[in-house]
């Protein structure tokens, strides 16, 4: 990916750049490759389409167009496209009334953090034309916030833990011994009196260090500490609100039936999730193209990444769409909506 990025940087002449940026463009819009007769009638360019023939030969022998049959107009490499990109595009927010609808899908949203997600990441995928991955923001350091317990019989009991941004782990637990109500209640409070407003780290050291062993008097707590690991390790990054898959059959070049099959399996098992870059700077959008991703399931795709932060959250954004995607568009659709992410997670959803 690297390679592929210094290679594109070298520098194209004034012309040779403004064919490249109205071809990219015009493809983008139409899907079809684009001839010289094509960029002549643009108004853009104060020369013949001998002229423009040149260049658009020179770009192809630069790497940065290809000519699908000898007859046909060019369309834009992953070179191209990385060019385009870097340096020429210009990318802008949304429209006002893209922006107020968006704003009237999540007014009366109030503390449901899911529903904020699953919005925003509609709202995403409709306007952008793409499918959308949208992670519910987790803390950099997790914590318990409270723990339940519940009878499922005499001889078991459901283990509730109440995590971070309210997520909810769960794991059910027999014992060696009948269980009493009094004996479940003294339980819960106990445990919560140990773990509640704990970090994970803070936990896993009192539990190694034996400072709550005396607990373990209760069976009921002695058998959850030997399974506590279970919840507190599980991973409770990689959740994603998906949305979108239906936009990509828009795009002739999306619906191959191997490729889309094994897209669809991806996304089905929650394998595609495994393929997203890692985030490391919120609030700058990251733009993977085509082979830059080194993923032959998304070789024909490119990814707009973005993360966003909260006081002391973080979750990510990732647009997926063919290697024609609308960059200039979605990138400033990207911006505008982590910003508004990390407003309405710092002004509502932290508590």
């Amino acid at each position: 990916m690297q390679q592929l990025r210094q290679e594109a940087l070298s520098e194209l002449k004034n012309r040779e750049e403004k064919v490249l940026k109205w071809l990219i463009r015009d493809y983008i819009h139409s899907g079809h490759p684009v001839g010289s007769s094509r960029l002549v009638s643009m108004d853009y360019f104060n020369v013949g389409s001998a002229t423009i023939r040149n260049v658009l030969s020179s770009l192809e022998s630069a790497g940065y167009l290809i000519q699908p049959h000898t007859s046909s107009g060019r369309i834009p490499t992953d070179k191209g496209y990385r060019y385009f990109v870097d340096r020429l595009m210009q990318s802008s927010l949304p429209e006002n009334e893209i922006i107020r609808d968006y704003e009237s899908s999540i007014s009366e949203i109030h503390r449901d953090l899911d529903q904020l997600i699953k919005n925003t990441a509609q709202f995403l995928g409709d306007v952008s034309h793409a499918l959308v991955l949208m992670s519910k923001p987790h803390e950099r350091t997790r914590r318990i916030k409270s723990i339940a317990l519940h009878e499922l019989d005499k001889e078991s009991i459901l283990l509730i833990v109440h995590t971070s941004f309210d997520q909810v782990r769960t794991i059910a637990l027999e014992l060696r011994s009948k269980l009493s109500r009094l004996m479940l209640m003294d339980a819960q409070s106990m445990l919560n009196d140990i773990f509640a407003d704990r970090d994970y780290d803070d936990i896993l050291v009192l539990v190694d260090s034996g400072s709550v062993d005396h607990a373990r008097k209760n069976p009921i707590i002695n058998a959850i500490l030997n399974n506590l690991y279970k919840v507190i390790q599980a991973n409770t990054f990689g959740e994603y609100q998906i949305y979108g898959t239906h936009q990509l059959l828009h795009y002739p070049e999306m619906t191959d039936p191997l490729s889309l099959e094994t897209l669809l399996e991806a996304i089905e098992t929650d394998n595609l999730q495994r393929y997203l870059p890692t985030l490391v700077t919120a609030g700058q959008p990251s733009v993977y193209i085509g082979s830059e991703l080194g993923q032959s399931i998304l070789s024909k795709m490119s990814i707009v990444s973005i993360a966003y932060n909260g006081n002391n959250c973080n979750g990510e954004i990732h647009i997926l769409g063919p290697t024609r995607m609308a960059y200039e568009k979605i990138i400033g659709l990207a911006k505008f909506t982590a910003n508004k992410m990390e407003t309405m997670i710092n002004t509502k959803y932290v508590k």
